[in-house]
């Protein structure tokens, strides 16, 4: 059984945005930590929790 399976090319391409933003948080958190940006911290910040809503919410 394939893990793609009832899933359609929408579903794929949200969860791959979800995974990128999610991604994104290492190098921005850590240039901020590296830094001391806290404007830096606040984007990597809001790159999760977007992340975490899109999966939040569509969810198939």
């Amino acid at each position: 059984m394939n893990r793609y399976d009832g899933r359609t090319s929408a579903d794929r391409r949200v969860r791959r945005i979800s995974m990128a933003l999610a991604a994104a948080v290492v190098p921005v958190g850590s240039l901020g930590v590296i830094t001391d940006s806290m404007w830096l911290l606040g984007v990597g910040a809001w790159l999760l929790i977007v992340a975490f809503l899109m999966e939040l919410v569509y969810r198939p």
